[in-house]
């Protein structure tokens, strides 16, 4: 039964991981029923498709290179002091990320790929000396999203917070029956994606 339940939290560790947010988040905005969701259809893929290769494919492609340089021991990188590097590449990436969709003026999706550059960041500098939760910082993150697109944009979607709630403590759930953090890490987490993001995408 303890084995049972340890592969149901990594299952959702790995549904929900921290790269695909960004992306889960670039949907939500498409499908808020604000402005957004009528951007024609050629551009919504152009932009997502920038956002998925460029938080998601490209990071994860460094994987096997932090591997065979070992940087980092296995892809789930439990250690705290092996998350620098790879975050501290994420986080370039990110910012390539950004930078390219500055070409395209939409200033919401803009302001909310850089929000994601600083939550990486922020996340770089403090596993330094404290393994915060990555999943709760990125699901926090959407959380300020899901916030920001209601009081900025009047958009319905209480539906979405009160799943992406749920989805947070399914995260938090499992990353303690991994014993991948402490309960302050986890909350820590929540907290600072849900303000970096909130606060960023207010200013």
């Amino acid at each position: 039964m303890e084995k049972k339940s340890e592969r149901i939290a990594k299952i959702i560790s790995y549904l929900f991981n921290p790269l695909l947010m960004p992306s889960l988040g670039l949907l939500l905005i498409f499908n808020s029923g604000t402005y957004l969701s009528y951007i024609p259809f050629e551009a919504k893929k152009m932009i997502f498709l920038i956002v998925f290769a460029g938080t998601f494919v490209i990071p994860v492609s460094f994987i096997p290179i932090f591997i065979y340089f070992k940087i980092i021991n296995n892809i789930e990188i439990e250690s705290a002091s092996q998350r620098i590097v790879p975050l501290a590449v994420t986080g370039v990436i990110y910012f390539c990320t950004f930078y390219m969709l500055r070409a395209i003026p939409i200033p919401f999706i803009n302001i909310f790929i850089f929000s994601t550059f600083i939550c990486i960041s922020l996340n770089a500098i403090i596993v330094s000396k404290w393994k915060i939760s990555s999943h709760l910082i990125a699901i926090g993150g959407i959380a300020g999203l899901i916030i920001s697109l209601s009081l900025r944009m009047n958009a319905d979607v209480l539906n979405y917070l009160i799943l992406i709630i749920l989805v947070a403590g399914l995260l938090g759930y499992s990353r303690l029956k991994l014993n991948s953090h402490s309960p302050s890490q986890i909350y820590s987490g929540f907290f600072l994606g849900l303000i970096v993001v909130s606060m960023l995408m207010f200013i």
